[in-house]
């Protein structure tokens, strides 16, 4: 994964006036991997030529920019394909850090009413100090009431199962 954020940062720095038609390419790079997991046993497989491998990446992503052009064509001379995957998640991360933008996910056990999801958004940008929040709400009857809230690598948990789990670990302990 090193070697991916590695070459995620240096096409985020070559492709920096073009930022944007390079996150749509990494965006189609990274659903087609994901949705094709045949893709991914042809670029992880060793038994395929490099070459052959290259020809086929570049057949399935073609009308892509310039640089992600070159670094598909770097990744094939040294047989790196393989890492496009990781280098697609780790150039995203960047591109969401540059412009501020922020992935917020409420698990809640009922759907959250505009006007709780608005303060909810409220407080996020408060906490975080960026104003672009993509927010999403899933449904868990299973937490009882409250909510899970994960944002980045916070995780806070106010939910009535959660409580309930505490409390139970410190009657057993």
């Amino acid at each position: 994964m090193k070697a991916a954020k590695r070459y995620a940062k240096a096409l985020f720095e070559t492709a920096v006036n073009n930022l944007d038609t390079v996150q749509n390419d990494m965006q189609l790079i990274r659903h087609t991997f994901e949705t094709n997991p045949q893709l991914v046993k042809v670029v992880k497989d060793p038994t395929v030529a490099s070459s052959k491998k290259l020809q086929i990446i570049q057949k399935v992503f073609n009308g892509l920019t310039i640089e992600t052009q070159k670094l598909i064509e770097l990744l094939g001379q040294k047989d790196r394909l393989a890492l496009l995957l990781g280098i697609s998640t780790a150039f995203e991360q960047l591109y969401k850090q540059s412009k501020g933008l922020k992935e917020a996910q409420v698990v809640t056990a009922v759907p959250l009413t505009d006007d709780l999801k608005n303060k909810i958004l409220t407080k996020i940008k408060e906490l975080t100090g960026s104003h672009q929040i993509k927010l999403t709400n899933t449904v868990n009857p299973d937490i009882i009431g409250g909510f899970i809230l994960n944002l980045d690598d916070l995780r806070y948990d106010a939910s009535v199962s959660g409580k309930l789990a505490k409390i139970k670990q410190k009657l057993l302990a």
